[in-house]
């Protein structure tokens, strides 16, 4: 065999070195790149955010039962209302609407028992006033509403013996000044005088108006200049037909009112609207007919009623709109010369 060129060799030897050197490369790289991928720091985790926990009751059961005591009815010539004990010698506070100009009051205690009422002082101006009466209950202290910040949950109170009312309803602070606080709540006439509670149970707010109570702290003038006063002592006024008292179908005639009796049906799709027909006795026209649907436990969600249309003195019919939120409902009908009919009966919006 001949020799191979010294040329030539060098060349061969050159390739076998770089296809060498290739190799190694192939090898080294992919540990090298892994070797360095783990030591590169690991990102952080993103961390599960955990749910925010629900705001704590605004009222711990034996705060509402304690309060709830305190808390009676206040009739005049034509309707009623609520008002709060707030000592133990029988003063209560209430709205003034329900007590000026009234020639007749009682007030109906927790039990159903009646009760003559003195007026001690009115406020127009800022719509409250006192009385006075012989009953046993148990005062509600006094809160500081200077606290409370928008979006606070407080409570509205109405007597636990009277049906057509809820007597705790929730409610949702949306604006608060020095002398109103403005609430979320669906409220009833019925409700006028109730007091507001916040934490611990304590007054912060006597109701005036539909949605607007005044502060509790506002009072205190007015308490120590009415104080030591007998006040006057006033006629017993008639039980409207619009009150329902738990334990009893009705207070007084059905004639005295409008009363809401049943509903057909008692249900219907929030997918579309439904026309629903209410019985009752004491229907009558007029330029204020209308019918409430109000939440048994939210304190949103209430809506109207629409083309209420009156059949007969007992029968009216109603238009209830789609999209209402899925819910149990009591209806309020506000007669047409303005008399309000709340009622147990119930309605519910299902999916």
């Amino acid at each position: 065999m001949g020799r191979i060129p010294k040329s030539r060799l060098e060349q061969v030897l050159t390739a076998f070195v770089i296809a060498l050197a290739l190799t190694g490369l192939a090898v080294l790289i992919p540990t090298a790149a892994q070797r360095l991928g783990a030591l590169r720091p690991m990102p952080t985790p993103v961390a599960t955010p955990t749910p925010t926990a629900p705001p704590a009751a605004v009222l711990l059961p034996d705060e509402l039962e304690r309060d709830l005591a305190g808390v009676m009815t206040i009739v005049n010539d034509h309707s009623f209302g609520t008002a709060f004990l707030i000592d133990p010698q029988g003063d209560f506070l209430t709205a003034a609407s329900l007590v000026s100009g009234s020639e007749s009051l009682r007030l109906i205690d927790n039990t159903g028992g009646t009760h003559a009422v003195r007026v001690i002082g009115i406020d127009a101006a800022l719509g409250l006033a006192q009385i006075r009466v012989a009953s046993d209950g148990r005062p509600i202290a006094f809160g500081d509403p200077t606290t409370l910040q928008v979006d606070d949950p407080v409570v509205l109170l109405a007597s636990p013996k009277v049906a057509n009312l809820r007597s705790a309803s929730p409610a949702v602070l949306t604006e608060r000044s020095a002398i109103q606080l403005s609430l979320r709540v669906d409220d009833l006439p019925g409700n006028l005088g109730g007091p507001v509670v916040g934490p611990g149970g304590k007054v912060v707010g006597i109701l005036t108006l539909g949605g607007k109570a005044v502060p509790i702290n506002r009072s205190l003038d007015d308490l120590a200049q009415w104080r030591g006063q007998s006040g006057t002592l006033m006629p017993l006024a008639p039980i409207p037909g619009t009150l329902m008292l738990r334990g009893s179908d009705t207070t007084s005639s059905p004639t005295a009112g409008p009363t809401v009796q049943s509903v057909n049906p008692t249900r219907a799709s929030a997918a579309q609207a439904a026309l629903i027909t209410l019985q009752g006795t004491g229907f009558t026209a007029g330029s204020r007919l209308r019918v409430r649907f109000v939440p048994l436990a939210s304190p949103t969600g209430a809506f109207d009623g629409l083309a209420v249309t009156l059949v007969n003195a007992t029968t009216l019919t109603v238009k209830v709109p789609a999209g209402r939120v899925i819910q149990d409902y009591v209806i309020q009908l506000t007669n047409g010369d303005g008399i309000v009919a709340s009622s147990r009966t119930a309605f519910t919006v299902t999916p």
